[in-house]
């Protein structure tokens, strides 16, 4: 089909050559021919009187031109998809449509296991592939990448629907042994411990805790950096360290090792708010609007289960 004497086909070619910057990368997305791709490309050059890629070095850059014409086109294809999916009828029993979430391994651990646990039960035959968020989540949102982003609040786009989902507050995690801590935790022995730290893209990214630390002028000193929450204990036991965690997350772990001590925190830190967020062409797709339900159910019952844990 051809509009305004531009073959409709080829938006797809144009969307797959603009995002890997790669014929050859372009024809394996879409299963073509290198020799078809480029042929595609030619025919596309031609009717935008543009070179759209341009060879600098070894490697092909988007001209000025390309780069208004990447966002326009995606944002065309996303809602093609969503008026197709919209259209659709949707059965969770039956339905074999693959979600794809990007997400921290915290949320993976405290929240999303259960979610896909429940999934497992209401819709087996849906599939679902977790990506563990880096520096890019909102970027692959917005570009059809992924289907739902779960992130904390303060690195959500701003350009695409939010709902929240949980918050946490943060605690302290540390070897049961520890000789410098007692049933309490100081500010002062608290900054006179070694700490495990998360951070990510060489301290690019750090977590709420280092924030409200760095906010107040505390200088932790860093023993351990890590970019996945779940090898934490293993930096604290037989050692006199100590991580701040979220209280959730911090739970879990000394629950799975008796050997590890939660503490409260000694000085404030803001809660963590975890949202969801999905692109707004696929805001009315019944497959999000099913997952989506699911998540605020879970959560629910995370909340009261959270609650009864702190009163206990």
């Amino acid at each position: 089909m051809r509009f305004n004497k531009l073959d409709l086909n080829q938006l797809v070619v144009l969307d797959a050559l603009l995002d890997t910057r790669s014929v050859t990368k372009a024809a394996q997305r879409l299963f073509l021919g290198q020799s078809a791709t480029s042929s595609a490309m030619a025919r596309l050059r031609e009717y935008f009187d543009d070179e759209l890629l341009v060879r600098v070095g070894k490697t092909l850059v988007l001209t000025p031109r390309a780069e208004d014409l990447r966002r326009q086109v995606r944002d065309v294809l996303q809602q093609i998809q969503a008026m197709t999916h919209g259209n659709s009828t949707f059965d969770p029993t039956t339905s074999g449509r693959k979600i794809v979430i990007e997400t921290s391994d915290y949320v993976i651990s405290v929240f999303l296991g259960e979610v896909l646990r429940r999934a497992s039960l209401e819709a087996p035959h849906m599939q679902f592939s977790v990506r563990t968020a880096a520096t890019l989540g909102v970027v692959h949102l917005e570009n059809g990448e992924i289907d739902l982003l779960i992130t904390p609040d303060f690195r959500a786009g701003r350009t695409q629907p939010t709902e929240p989902l949980f918050d946490d507050s943060w605690s302290c995690l540390t070897w049961a042994e520890n000789d410098r801590i007692g049933d309490t935790l100081t500010l002062s022995q608290y900054l006179e411990l070694g700490h495990v730290i998360m951070e990510w893209s060489g301290g690019a990214i750090v977590t709420s805790d280092s924030h409200a630390a760095a906010a107040l002028g505390y200088v932790r000193r860093a023993e351990v950096t890590a970019e996945t929450f779940r090898v934490v204990p293993q930096f604290l036991i037989g050692t006199r360290r100590i991580a701040t965690l979220q209280t959730r997350l911090a739970t879990m772990l000394q629950r799975g090792s008796p050997s590890l001590t939660v503490l409260p925190c000694p000085f404030p830190i803001p809660k963590l708010v975890e949202v969801v967020q999905y692109n707004r062409h696929q805001e009315r797709d019944p497959a999000l609007l099913w997952f989506r339900q699911l998540m605020r159910d879970v959560a629910a019952v995370n909340d009261e289960a959270h609650v009864t844990d702190a009163h206990a």
